[in-house]
């Protein structure tokens, strides 16, 4: 989880003074978070956020938010300033009405998107038994126009969750209503066929109101998830066309992979072309999930970097004849994937049918650098 910032004795003390400086006597509650990715070091995010030029948070970094605040309902300016610099960098009024809870994120990378103060109401009333709220924002800033960031929200195997199709830079979803469990998201393209943060399977607990924020730049700040007020959630390597090739192996030539990576359902589909005890040609389907070959995916396994395959075995077929072949389940194999152009792999087949051996990509992208 991300930690929280070192400093409730500052800001209380700040909002004392503000307390002090104001008719009003009614409170709201505002969390503050920075999510602004503007520099490629955590220490080079480093800010003072201030109201009404009291200095609230010291040392703030790229990543941390407060606790709920309480502060007299009003209009205030909040500034953000750098560590060590004079001038602010995000200058901007914040209105707070009486018994109302906000979160305020400084967002943007001053680059590619400008930084800003993003202000949010939030939804704190308890939801139902056994369930939980969640709101998405995208507030990753990693394209130079508004379409440019536009992405979808998916589960694992595609599926577009609540119309969250086209989400620009800066957006935030309704305040949904879902079941406490295990979920296993993805952010990716409007079109799902690039993968850009994958949610690593996390159980969402019944009973809070989660904000969960898609945060970084990809270049300053890796791309991820913060949930307010969880902290950071676990990502694993995104599904991409990285893998994609013909994968020889190194000790058997003439044998090997060709593998396909299906981004939208988080799955690898690759074919194995061997040989059998007797000599024949023999040829095997892999797919990283349940049914080789299926529409829908259970998947076995694939993280990003290293992908369990179930194994079935074709036969009964004659050339360019249709019909006749049938598919048996044959084992498991897994492939490490040590860059886009070496893996190893190994193979468990059954009754002692068990190895190991190292691929070669003869067809890597032209992207592939690695």
């Amino acid at each position: 989880m991300h930690k929280q910032p070192r400093v409730p004795a500052l800001a209380a003390a700040a909002l004392l003074a503000l307390a002090a400086s104001t008719q009003a006597v009614a409170d709201a509650r505002v969390r503050v978070a920075h999510l602004a990715p503007f520099a490629d070091t955590l220490a080079g995010t480093s800010v003072t956020v201030a109201a009404d030029g009291n200095p609230l948070l010291e040392d703030f970094r790229f990543g941390e938010f407060t606790p709920y605040l309480e502060l007299p309902a009003g209009s205030y300016q909040i500034t953000v300033t750098p560590t060590g610099a004079s001038t602010p960098a995000i200058t901007a009024t914040a209105t707070v009405a009486d018994g109302v809870d906000y979160t305020l994120a400084a967002v943007g990378n001053g680059s590619l998107q400008p930084l800003g103060l993003l202000a949010l109401v939030d939804d704190n009333a308890a939801p139902a038994s056994g369930e939980l709220k969640l709101r998405i924002v995208h507030a990753a800033p990693f394209a130079d126009t508004l379409a440019a960031t536009e992405v979808s929200v998916r589960s694992d195997d595609g599926a577009v969750l609540a119309g969250l199709e086209r989400v620009p830079f800066n957006a935030a979803s309704d305040v949904l209503a879902i079941p406490a469990g295990n979920y296993d998201l993805k952010v990716a393209t409007p079109d799902g066929r690039r993968n850009l943060i994958d949610l690593a399977p996390v159980d969402l607990p019944a009973g809070v109101s989660l904000t969960v924020f898609a945060v970084g730049d990809g270049s300053n700040q890796p791309l991820g998830f913060i949930a307010l007020p969880l902290g950071a959630l676990p990502t694993q390597t995104p599904v991409d066309d990285r893998y994609a090739g013909h994968w020889y192996n190194v000790g058997a030539p003439g044998q090997g992979l060709g593998i396909h990576p299906l981004p939208l359902q988080n799955r690898l589909f690759a074919t194995w072309y061997s040989y059998g005890p007797g000599g024949e040609p023999t040829w095997f389907e892999l797919d990283t999930c349940a049914t080789p070959g299926s529409t829908s995916c259970n998947t076995i396994g694939f993280d990003g970097e290293t992908a369990v395959f179930a194994v079935a075995r074709a036969s009964g077929g004659s050339f360019n004849a249709p019909g006749g072949v049938s598919r048996q389940p044959a084992g498991r194999l897994t492939i490490e994937f040590l860059s886009c152009r070496e893996a190893r792999a190994q193979y468990d087949l059954g009754v002692g049918n068990t190895g190991s051996f190292d691929l070669i990509n003869l067809a890597p992208l032209a992207d592939c650098t690695d």
